[in-house]
């Protein structure tokens, strides 16, 4: 993970691993932090964002390519109850979980602040361009632009687009693992920019589909709502029994090396 940037700027977080994936053990509010203090810091280097559920970790356990992708994030937070509770049976707690989208909000709040850019890449033509015009109309002092998500991510027009807006935050709603391999291949043509995968974001703010219902939200059900309404989302959902034997397995084998999560020293 490139800590180097954060740390540079006495930055620290407390790292939490779960399945390899070393997640910052942060809140929504210490992550909307960082990222304004970043906005105040003098450099060319970019923030990447990983908001890493249990289907996007167990994938990274997985694939050693795409965890070599996420790793490469200055920041990853707990996006999904699965992540809190595999973390607490592991015997390190972590604060709270960050949901994607709410994190995106806050930081959206950010950029209208202060009369940034953002721009919105993923999802369908029809549906980002609602997203934008929906934002549009929440964050006045924000200039938007956008492209649909349906390009490989070493497309040039697309990427050229991109850069000639210039932007100061990135969103990236390719779902996994598209959207982080996007960032991490071409995050280097850029400066000073925040980037950050968000999924399905697009389609809720757009309004072509209802987040869940606060009752799910509150008792961390929001998974369960999203498979109840969307029945696509079932044949992803048998992650979540292979995320958790994983967990099993690194408790195991914690249990007979306690200090395996530890970092050897060179």
């Amino acid at each position: 993970m490139t800590y180097e940037l954060l740390k540079r700027y006495n930055i620290n977080t407390a790292i939490c691993d779960v399945l390899d994936v070393p997640f910052n053990n942060i809140t929504k509010e210490e992550t909307l932090e960082i990222i304004e203090k970043f906005d105040t810091i003098p450099t060319k280097d970019n923030l990447f964002i990983v908001t890493a559920n249990p289907e996007i970790t167990y994938m990274a356990k997985k694939n050693t390519s795409y965890m070599t992708r996420i790793s490469m994030a200055d920041l990853i937070v707990p996006d999904g109850i699965g992540i809190i509770k595999a973390a607490k049976h592991l015997g390190r707690p972590m604060k709270s979980r960050v949901p994607g989208i709410e994190l995106m909000e806050g930081m959206l709040e950010i950029a209208n602040m202060k009369n940034k850019k953002v721009f919105l890449l993923g999802s369908s033509k029809k549906t980002v361009k609602q997203c934008q015009q929906k934002l549009e109309e929440r964050y006045p002092n924000i200039i938007f632009n956008s492209k649909h998500g349906y390009k490989e991510i070493d497309d040039k027009k697309t990427l050229k687009k991109l850069k000639d807006f210039e932007p100061d935050y990135v969103f990236v709603a390719m779902g996994f693992p598209k959207q982080e391999s996007f960032v991490y291949f071409n995050q280097h043509h850029f400066h000073h920019t925040v980037f950050m995968g968000v999924g399905g974001s697009f389609d809720v703010l757009s309004g072509n589909v209802k987040r869940a219902p606060k009752v799910f939200i509150n008792m961390n059900l929001e998974w369960l709502y999203r498979i109840l309404t969307d029945f696509k989302r079932f044949k992803r959902a048998i992650t979540i029994p292979l995320f958790m034997i994983e967990v099993r397995k690194q408790m195991f084998n914690e249990k007979y090396d306690p200090y395996k999560h530890l970092k050897e020293k060179e």
